[in-house]
């Protein structure tokens, strides 16, 4: 499921990535703290929280997700497994998860709101204009800041990052230059 938005290109996530790091306090390189953004959330996105649920109270496929609440703002859901792998283990894929679901809040806030009350399949809308490959694109941003990892190779990227290998394949063969 995603949803059409106004556009942005990974440059503009990329000046976002900065500025939503400021937001929680974190300096602009290093590694990104996901759990204690996470417990600051209500204070820099008011009316927003989350809370831990039950595995089987989503989906298989649905780690965790973004909902909008009665509070004026949203609550993201995660799942028990998910939580405890990131809080006790320290899993990358599963910290992308919940930073995921928590650039998805800080876009909607500064403006890229879904344009159409209607879903679309996966890959039916451009990269660019996708709420999801947006919030994606941006986490990638926020948990690897590009300067700083130019000419890294995958390993190093999971090692300093604590991102999944996926992740870090990815910035990699975006970070190549000349």
């Amino acid at each position: 499921m995603d949803y059409e938005t106004r556009p942005a290109c990974r440059n503009d996530l990329r000046r976002l990535a900065a500025y939503f790091r400021q937001l929680f306090d974190v300096p602009k390189g290093g590694a990104f703290p996901v759990l204690e953004a996470l417990d600051k959330l209500s204070d820099v996105f008011e009316g927003s929280n989350y809370v831990i649920v039950d595995d089987k109270a989503l989906p298989p496929q649905t780690m965790a997700q973004c909902t909008p609440n009665d509070k004026d703002g949203f609550t993201i859901e995660i799942k028990e497994s998910v939580y405890k792998g990131a809080y006790e283990h320290g899993v990358g894929a599963l910290l992308g998860f919940i930073c995921h679901e928590m650039c998805h809040i800080f876009l909607f806030e500064i403006g890229f709101t879904p344009i159409y009350a209607r879903s679309f399949a996966d890959n039916e809308i451009p990269a660019y204009r996708s709420v999801e490959w947006q919030a994606k694109a941006l986490c990638a941003e926020v948990m690897i800041p590009y300067e700083e990892s130019v000419g890294m190779k995958p390993k190093q990227i999971i090692d300093t990052y604590h991102v999944s290998q996926a992740f870090a394949s990815k910035r990699r063969k975006l970070g190549k230059k000349g």
